[in-house]
């Protein structure tokens, strides 16, 4: 009996010795919570298979990639920005102008279109007084043979 009273007592030792107290379980227990909630935390922000799949399809392929890298500006086409945008600022002030001639262009075309009148009115003064002097001189002509022909008549008669 001595040898169990022994076993007994050598258990008992190992039980106190490996045996967890009341605090180790509640320590365990507050450890067994955190872990459920960083594990809660995990499932909510971890992606789904259908989260994967809409990212797969949304991802660029490789040719994408190619294509991409073919359309990408360079370093030298980057550094081309500010002068293009010199140029376009340029263009529009350009433009700008052009469009207030245009703009003008239908005034001017009246102007011309008031003056070509005036011009033909013009020359139909012209052509009129230029027949008015025509018949004036034809006129003068013949008042002026009339005027000769009574002279000679008057001194023949005398």
């Amino acid at each position: 009996m001595e040898q169990l009273l022994q076993r007994i007592f050598d258990e008992l030792a190992f039980l106190r010795a490996n045996m967890a107290t009341k605090a180790d379980v509640a320590a365990l227990k507050d450890d067994i919570r955190a872990l459920e909630s960083r594990g809660s935390h995990i499932e909510q922000t971890m992606a789904t298979k259908d989260d994967i799949a809409s990212i797969e399809q949304r991802m660029a392929t490789k040719d994408d990639i190619a294509s991409i890298e073919q359309r990408m500006a360079t370093k030298d086409d980057v550094a081309l920005v500010p002068a293009i945008r010199e140029m376009v600022g340029q263009l529009m002030e350009r433009m700008t102008v052009v469009e207030l001639h245009v703009q003008e262009i239908p005034m001017m075309k009246q102007q011309i279109e008031q003056l070509s009148q005036q011009m033909q009115e013009g020359f139909e003064k012209l052509d009129h007084q230029e027949t008015v002097l025509q018949a004036l001189s034809l006129r003068s002509i013949q008042q002026a043979n009339d005027i000769h022909y009574l002279k000679t008549n008057a001194i023949s008669t005398k």
